[in-house]
C-alpha cells in the first residue's frame, strides 16, 4: 500500500513533538528555567501540523473516501480524541507552568502526580498513534 507522505511526516514529527514535550517537563522539574520559545515551538508545531493531520484523516474517513474496518475506525477516533485531549492538557500545562516558573516555582516537579499522569496519557496517545500507522500502512 502507497503511504501518503503526511502521513510519514506526522508519524515522525510526532515522535519529535514527544521529545519536546518531555524535554520542557524534564527541564521545569529539574528547577530549570521554563523554555518559552521551545514550549511555544512545540505547541504550535502540533496544532499546525498534528492536529491539522488528525483532522484532515477524520474527513478523509467521515466521507468513506478510503474503506476502514470498523475496528480500525474505532481505533482511529479514540486516538484522536485522546490527542486531541492530551495536546489541550499540554498547552493549558505549559501556561501554568510558564506562569509559575515566573514566579520562581516549578510546576512539573510540585505536582508528580497530575505530571506523571499526564506524561502516561500523551505517551498512550503517541504509541497508540504509531500503532495506527503500523497497522494501516505497514501490514505484509
Amino acid at each position: 500500500m502507497h503511504i501518503p507522505p503526511f502521513s510519514i511526516f506526522s508519524a515522525i514529527s510526532e515522535i519529535l513533538v514527544t521529545a519536546g514535550v518531555l524535554y520542557i517537563i524534564r527541564r521545569n522539574w529539574t528547577g530549570r528555567t521554563f523554555s518559552l520559545a521551545i514550549f511555544l515551538a512545540v505547541a504550535l508545531f502540533e496544532a499546525l501540523v498534528n492536529v491539522l493531520y488528525m483532522a484532515h484523516r477524520s474527513a478523509q474517513a467521515a466521507t468513506g473516501a478510503e474503506p476502514i474496518a470498523p475496528g480500525l475506525r474505532l481505533g482511529f477516533a479514540l486516538h484522536g480524541m485522546l490527542s486531541l485531549l492530551a495536546y489541550l492538557v499540554f498547552v493549558i500545562l505549559g501556561v501554568l507552568a510558564y506562569q509559575d516558573q515566573r514566579s520562581g516555582r516549578f510546576w512539573f516537579k510540585d505536582r508528580p502526580g497530575v505530571t506523571w499522569t499526564f506524561v502516561v496519557v500523551w505517551l498512550i496517545s503517541v504509541i497508540s498513534g504509531e500503532v495506527i500507522f503500523a497497522v494501516r500502512y505497514l501490514k505484509p
